[in-house]
């Protein structure tokens, strides 16, 4: 009898130890899963924050091209070469924020993926010219126009000091 106690006391106690040990290691893996959710989270805050900073850079650097291409410091070549850069930027800012919509549409084929980039270049590529050459006369013009008016005030000024 004392040796039948014994061996299920045994067992018993060897079942507990399982049991806590699969407790431990189920809490062991709920911790891991916790903390990976938290990095993730972490990880698209951080995602999600860079994007916003680059947006506000973009439109801050929109404003300032054309307040500078209203100046009469800046030359009508830089205002056309910032004004293709600025498209530029703002093309592939659009495509940055389109790729994981892509990415999840497509569900990650690379062909699909490259035909609905091709699509979007193809769609994107002639509203850049457009807008590059619309653009860029528009401005240049302005700036020479500014530049000439100022360029008038001058001798006006020194006509009426002589």
């Amino acid at each position: 009898m004392d040796l039948y106690l014994s061996a299920t006391d045994s067992i018993s106690n060897l079942k507990k130890a399982i049991q806590v040990q699969n407790i431990a290691f189920e809490e062991d893996l709920r911790q891991q899963s916790i903390k990976q959710e938290k990095e993730a989270v972490i990880l698209s805050r951080r995602h999600n924050l860079q994007l916003a900073v680059l947006a506000i850079g973009i439109l801050f650097a929109v404003i300032l091209f054309l307040l500078l291409s209203r100046s009469v410091i800046v030359s009508h070549k830089l205002v056309s070469f910032l004004s293709i850069l600025l498209l530029l930027v703002l093309f592939e800012f659009v495509n940055l924020l389109v790729h994981p919509f892509l990415e999840s549409v497509t569900h990650d084929s690379p062909v699909l993926m490259l035909l609905a980039l091709v699509l979007i270049a193809a769609l994107l590529v002639p509203l850049h010219h457009r807008l590059e050459k619309w653009a860029t006369h528009k401005l240049v013009e302005k700036n020479k126009q500014v530049r000439l008016r100022a360029a008038k005030r001058t001798i006006m000024q020194l006509e009426e000091g002589a």
